[in-house]
């Protein structure tokens, strides 16, 4: 068979983005359209307090929008009382667009409709689910809808065609070939029916970076499981919730990471691209040219995420050390010492934020050779040829004298703690004080962790950090383990982003709300003077 024919995926790949530039296409024909027009009330310092949310929660930038739109639902919908909603279409693109998540005047005057429809329906089905299940908690009930509502509503600002397109093309990929039993070694009550949905939750995960909220809606669309149909809906969500903790889903999730770099290129170049050109696999070293490029691209596209995490990274410590800083540390220290105590203070907010940056000097961004792997690996995705060419997947090797390994890795683990303790206990820490430091210093490494792995997600062929790096990795693995239940837990609870919810987010956006609707009133009262 010749070199330049297309694979079954190589043609998946020509009907998908050629389906997303039929859809540009049609989107462009529609956006003569009359606009919502948001007047300026406070938007400055709306957008301000919005990047200081965002710093506290510190989550993808590609999910930002969605928790603001989440954010304004918990704020205006009640689930106390079955009160009908009323007008927050409207009210949510004028948030979103005072906070400039929407470019003014770029927002249909249709869309208000439907997004208005669009809560009715899920508000409809929490009263729906509530009446017929009254086992489960509303607390539950509440977090299927919102969780979707806040989905379907940034998806009528933001088409996903491109994200689910991708999603399915991943699936493919995969689906041809993995070897499950390789991967899921687990007593639990797993059935093999659920290998596929799993694969779905993990390339969202792994390559999407999609959270629990985008993945649910993606299913649900998938399935085409409706709202109103709740017997269905329930048993989905239910389902979603159950497959979603599952420790299977974890590990498939990290292999399809470790195996995702291909995936990665390929979706940049070829699904997130807006010049509306859809893949032609007919001119192979067009393709091969164009997919080195976006290689290139890549690398410098991860300089810069770099650079701009660690800055949020380090924003995000500051503001959560200041926090406890006020609330625990000073008050302690003034109760137990009679004073504030300098020296731990300043180490606690200064220590965390410098170890990151100095972190990041340790980076490595990968080569030529990685580059050439890539390129020929995605080669052989998109075209048939000889069969040592043809893709395969790298799977966990075993290693020997694993007991011995786990015994120096729980060795280096007190070892590290024990060091660290030491030296804070000669600088007269307290417990309260040393407690704090090892919270910050985790987060830190698990936090610089994290970013590094912008890096290996580009890696075919795995790049040398070098000996700096080896001995960082080695000695601070705990502190990245901790750091990374603490984040967790952090994630689940976000204490510090609940606090600015309910002492800044609500009266804020509720006085400015007011000066807007008193406004609106003042220039129709003039009107009538007319």
């Amino acid at each position: 068979m010749d070199k330049t024919t297309p694979t079954n995926i190589g043609v998946l790949l020509e009907q998908a983005t050629q389906n997303i530039a039929s859809y540009d296409r049609f989107i462009d024909s529609t956006k003569h359209e009359q606009t919502v027009h948001v007047p300026n009330v406070a938007n400055a310092v709306l957008f301000a307090y919005e990047q200081l949310r965002n710093a506290s929660e510190n989550i993808e930038d590609h999910l930002l929008v969605q928790r603001a739109i989440l954010r304004f639902y918990k704020r205006n919908l009640t689930f106390a009382a079955n009160k009908k909603p009323s007008g927050l279409g409207s009210e949510l693109i004028i948030e979103m667009t005072q906070v400039e998540y929407l470019q003014n005047d770029s927002v249909p005057v249709s869309t208000i409709s439907k997004l208005d429809e669009l809560i009715q329906v899920y508000y409809d089905a929490f009263w729906s689910i509530r009446k017929q299940y009254p086992k489960i908690s509303a607390q539950k009930g509440e977090q299927w809808i919102l969780e979707i509502l806040s989905v379907k509503s940034e998806q009528l600002f933001n088409n996903p065609i491109r994200i689910l397109s991708f999603a399915h093309f991943a699936h493919a990929h995969f689906t041809k070939l993995i070897k499950y039993e390789d991967i899921i070694v687990t007593d639990e009550s797993l059935d093999k029916t659920d290998y596929p949905t799993l694969l779905y939750i993990s390339i969202h995960k792994a390559l999407l970076k999609s959270d629990n909220a985008n993945v649910r809606s993606g299913l649900l669309d998938l399935y085409t499981f409706s709202p109103s149909a709740i017997k269905q809906f329930v048993e989905f969500n239910r389902k979603y919730d159950k497959l979603a903790a599952l420790d299977a889903t974890t590990k498939l999730s990290r292999f399809i990471s470790k195996n995702g770099a291909s995936l990665r290129i390929i979706r940049s170049t070829f699904f997130d691209n807006s010049d509306h050109v859809p893949a032609d696999l007919s001119n192979q070293s067009k393709i091969r040219s164009t997919i080195r490029s976006q290689i290139d691209t890549e690398y410098q596209n991860v300089k810069r995420n770099l650079n701009s995490g660690i800055i949020k990274s380090i924003v995000f410590l500051l503001i959560t050390k200041a926090i406890i800083g006020v609330l625990i540390e000073i008050p302690y220290d003034v109760i137990v010492t009679g004073s504030i105590v300098i020296l731990p203070l300043v180490v606690n907010l200064l220590f965390p934020p410098t170890f990151l940056a100095v972190t990041a000097l340790t980076f490595k961004i990968p080569g030529e050779a990685n580059k050439n792997a890539l390129t020929d690996y995605i080669e052989s995705m998109l075209y048939s040829g000889s069969t040592q060419n043809s893709p395969t997947l790298k799977y966990t090797e075993s290693v020997g004298n694993a007991l011995l390994f786990n015994v120096l890795y729980v060795a280096v683990f007190i070892g590290a703690f024990y060091l660290v303790a030491s030296r804070l206990a000669l600088l007269d820490f307290n417990l309260v004080q040393g407690f704090i430091f090892f919270i910050f210093l985790s987060t830190a490494s698990f936090l610089g962790y994290r970013i590094t792995l912008q890096i290996k997600e580009l890696e075919l062929v795995s790049t040398s950090q070098g000996f700096i790096a080896l001995v960082r990795d080695f000695l601070y693995a705990p502190f990245i383990f901790l750091g990374k239940k603490i984040s967790y837990r952090f994630g689940q609870l976000n204490l510090i982003a609940q606090i600015l919810d309910i002492v800044i987010d609500l009266p804020l956006k509720t006085t400015v709300k007011l000066v807007r609707q008193w406004m609106i009133f003042l220039n129709n009262k003039k009107d009538e003077l007319l």
